[in-house]
């Protein structure tokens, strides 16, 4: 039984050490290729003994309590070496190893986190740890670090015997978070936040070891992390890994894979989706066969009704079922999934887009001309909570009426890495008049209804012109809309101070190639096409519009639009333009 793995462990890596002695054989971990080639496989028993080897060798260098980085790219020795930490009682941090080809992009990032989380060790392959000496050369801190491979078969130890004990309130791993609109921070996760969370997941889509899974999203970042690889481990079933890039060339390969394995849960953002639906092809439809899929989570970015409703249309032929939808709401500082259970498929509201502009929500139905469709992410349960909050008076807000999502339960994680003053602030708010609990302030904006919560957006992206709200998503999805030649999720929507007033900019990746019938994209059309687009729809009226270069619009390492750092390269004319259209 499951439970007999789980009851009374204080850390994963108890429970996996567990499976491998009662479930020695059982599939636990396979890397795949091209959707469905197998290229390394292990069973509980060899993926345990691999943590164990690599926990002996982190423990021949001394780093029990100390920080170890971990650069690699979506691969099985990734998942061996944070296994190996949790077992040696080192903590992990996962990260991206820096892309040659766009330093000036990725090194940053890294370099930040290793000026926060000063780590000890860099646990990484024989041909990064071979590029370290390269990296030294523009940045010597890197080389001052104790680099190890782990790729190598025999590693020079003995393994340990069995996982090193582990208090539940001690820290496992540094998440460290996307940046999406400020410079990443360490999410501190303990044990007892790690095995809540993967309980909390597991309850709300019944997983157990009859279930199945395959991700493609980057195993650095926490979806593609907690629910995408260690949500297996906990739960005892196989995991099917592939990498991030194999979906991006061909994303059905990521259906392919549902349908090879009888994958029972997998899900991504909602550009994953959207991907799918826009490569479907009659001959790929017809070899997928996705009645196995019971749960198909998707978050990490706004989730759209049109794009869950187009992939329903297009793969409920194949045996996908609607039910199987179920959009969620999380966040690194809650470990991952915040409350909603699933089951109730896709959900949404119809809201007056005028008075959400006011904060006020008035139903609307879906369809109307005036009304913005909503999608819920779950409801509050059992041992979590959910509260919709004034941000500036601290006051709770009634249904109907949007404010920032506060949340409280045990995967609430610790505070952030040496940022004891944001920790307070961020991880111990309170609502005013009520000392009984402490909460996270998640920063994003809301609302409950019928005991549903819907995402309306973040709050530092907000755009305020005019004494409006509006939320850059949605002007997002309104220029992909109207402007098929825009790569989907590669836009921005920001406002920028013009002569003592706040207007808008929109910036968007566009396909300037030859479309069919030989003919180009008019630029100056397009954006005539933009300007109306957002006129019509928000009475807005767009103060420039640049299009750019595919890849140039800057985004987390986990995918998401950094609208402010792409204000940020708007004002200091750093974008990779393709055309720009006059101010007006």
């Amino acid at each position: 039984m499951a439970s007999d793995c789980i009851s009374g462990a204080t850390s994963l890596a108890h429970i996996l050490h567990r499976r491998a002695d009662r479930h020695p054989e059982r599939r636990a971990l396979t890397f795949i290729a091209r959707g469905t080639e197998e290229r390394k496989a292990y069973s509980f028993a060899g993926l345990d003994q691999r943590a164990r080897t690599i926990a002996a060798l982190l423990e021949s260098h001394g780093v029990r309590g100390e920080r170890a980085l971990l650069l690699y790219p979506q691969s099985a020795e990734y998942v061996e070496s944070f296994l190996g930490c949790l077992y040696a009682g080192t903590v992990a941090v996962p990260a991206y190893p820096p892309d040659p080809t766009r330093l000036e992009r990725t090194l940053g990032r890294l370099l930040g986190i290793i000026a926060d989380c000063r780590p000890k060790v860099v646990l990484s392959t024989a041909e990064i740890c071979a590029m370290a000496a390269a990296f030294a050369e523009q940045v010597p801190g890197l080389g001052e670090l104790t680099w190890l491979a782990t790729d190598q078969q025999d590693l020079g130890v003995t393994p340990l015997e069995s996982p090193a004990d582990a208090r539940s309130e001690q820290l496992a791993f540094l998440q460290y978070t996307s940046g999406s609109t400020s410079s990443p921070k360490g999410v501190m996760v303990s044990h007892g936040n790690l095995l809540a969370n993967l309980a909390h997941i597991g309850g709300s889509v019944k997983l157990g070891e009859d279930s199945c899974s395959v991700t493609w999203l980057p195993s650095f970042h926490d979806m593609g992390l907690v629910d995408g690889l260690l949500e297996g481990f906990y739960s005892g079933y196989p995991v099917y890994l592939m990498s991030p890039a194999d979906f991006l060339k061909h994303p059905l390969r990521w259906l392919q894979a549902v349908t090879a394995f009888k994958v029972t849960h997998s899900g991504g953002p909602n550009f994953g989706y959207e991907l799918c639906v826009r490569k479907a092809t009659p001959e790929a439809l017809a070899a997928l066969d996705l009645s196995s899929w019971r749960s198909a989570y998707c978050g990490a970015e706004p989730v759209r009704a049109g794009t869950m409703r187009r992939f329903i249309e297009t793969f409920s032929p194949r045996g996908f079922s609607p039910s199987a939808l179920f959009p969620v709401f999380g966040l690194a500082e809650v470990t991952l999934k915040a409350p909603g259970p699933q089951g109730q498929g896709l959900v949404t509201l119809g809201v007056d887009k005028e008075a959400l502009k006011e904060d006020r929500v008035v139903p609307l139905p879906v369809g109307d001309a005036n009304a913005a469709e909503l999608v819920s992410c779950g409801e509050s349960e059992e041992g979590y909570g959910l509260a919709i909050v004034d941000p500036d008076s601290r006051d709770t807000l009634p249904d109907g009426r949007v404010g920032e999502i506060w949340v409280y339960g045990p995967s609430v994680a610790q505070g952030y890495w040496r940022k004891p003053e944001l920790s307070e602030e961020t991880f111990r708010a309170r609502i005013r008049g009520d000392d009984s609990r402490t909460w996270l302030r998640t920063g994003d904006l809301g609302f409950m209804r019928d005991g549903q919560l819907y995402i309306t957006g973040r709050r530092k992206d907000l755009i305020i012109i005019g004494g409006q709200n509006h939320y850059p998503q949605d002007i997002e999805w309104t220029v992909e809309a109207a402007l098929p030649a825009v790569r989907p999720g590669c836009g921005a929507a920001f406002s920028v101070e013009v002569e003592g007033e706040e207007r808008l900019v929109v910036v968007a990746e566009v396909d300037t190639r030859p479309q069919q019938g030989g003919a180009t994209l008019d630029l100056n059309a397009a954006a005539v096409t933009v300007r109306q687009a957002i006129n019509e729809a928000y009475q807005l009226r767009v103060h420039e519009v640049v299009f750019l270069k595919p890849g140039s619009v800057p985004k987390t390492s986990s995918g998401k639009i950094q609208r402010q750092a792409a204000k940020r390269a708007y004002l200091e004319r750093g974008l990779q333009v393709a055309a720009e259209e006059q101010a007006a």
